[in-house]
């Protein structure tokens, strides 16, 4: 079967992937349909296509949504996207860098539906998450590694920076894995479908989401050390700071993977006192 999906798929797909843009058109029609299934579309909202390639979801978003925003990188399929999908008066095809796209600037709250290219989709998730004021839901296909560090709880060892980032702001679900022969090229790696609904209020209250992002950053810099250790070496706090740690109910021995998002806070919270080299933080 799915040596099917990609015959017939590049019976019409005349435009070859581009390598150095990273593309793997998506050609299973049932994968697709899982993606649509799981952004739970209605004719109220606005959708936002990164990378449509050759508009295997994007009839479907069409058909399910209010309007479509596709964005696509590749010049070489603007003219092909527009022709095979000219009937969709609810569909915008846009010629763009999706991380130059300005998702902060949407009308209202839009969902986000995408087929990522491996080499771009953190930082494509790190741009989503800072416009998270403008997007409700995001449903993404990545790397199936990515997918499940992002999504991961606290203790394991795939627990890291990227999974606290955005889980203070998404609620993060890895919902099914898509294999490599529903791709062409077939990726080496398994893909995988990511949901991530944005919340109202972030995970955990904090006085200063600037500096959590930088304790955060401090601890997972070198994992394999204790929280202690981690933080003492990159220099943000005093040494009176990092000798008290035990003040913030924290243990300064357990490792950053340990460490929920709402006890993140909390030790931000506590250090917020002690800022050493950075005090233009505060």
């Amino acid at each position: 079967m799915p040596q099917r999906w990609a015959e017939e798929a590049r019976a019409v797909m005349s435009i070859p992937p581009k390598k150095s843009l990273g593309q793997n058109f998506l050609v299973d029609p049932h994968a697709a349909a899982m993606m649509l299934d799981a952004a739970g579309l209605t004719k109220d909202d606005t959708v936002v296509e990164i990378g449509p390639g050759h508009g295997v979801l994007t009839g479907g978003l069409a058909e399910r949504a209010g309007k479509v925003i596709a964005v696509e990188l590749d010049g070489r399929l603007i003219a092909k996207l527009r022709r095979e999908l000219a009937g969709r008066g609810n569909l915008e095809i846009v010629h763009a860098d999706a991380l130059k796209y300005p998702f902060d600037r949407l009308p209202g709250r839009v969902k986000v539906v995408a087929n990522l290219p491996y080499y771009i989709s953190t930082p494509i998730i790190t741009k989503l998450v800072s416009a998270r004021s403008n997007i409700s839901l995001m449903v993404l296909m990545l790397q199936k590694e990515v997918a499940e560090r992002i999504s991961a709880p606290p203790g394991g060892k795939v627990f890291g920076y990227l999974s606290v980032m955005v889980q203070l702001h998404c609620e993060a679900e890895t919902l099914f894995t898509v294999p490599a022969s529903s791709f062409d090229p077939a990726p080496k790696v398994e893909s995988a479908v990511l949901r991530l609904a944005v919340r109202e209020a972030p995970a955990a209250k904090c006085r200063d989401y600037r500096l959590f992002e930088r304790v955060v950053s401090a601890a997972f810099s070198q994992r394999r050390k204790t929280l202690a250790n981690s933080l003492r070496s990159s220099g943000l706090f005093s040494p009176e700071g990092i000798a008290r740690l035990k003040g913030s109910g924290i243990d300064p021995t357990r490792r950053a993977e340990t460490l929920s998002v709402s006890e993140y806070a909390a030790l931000t919270d506590f250090l917020a006192d002690f800022l050493f080299e950075f005090p233009s933080v505060k």
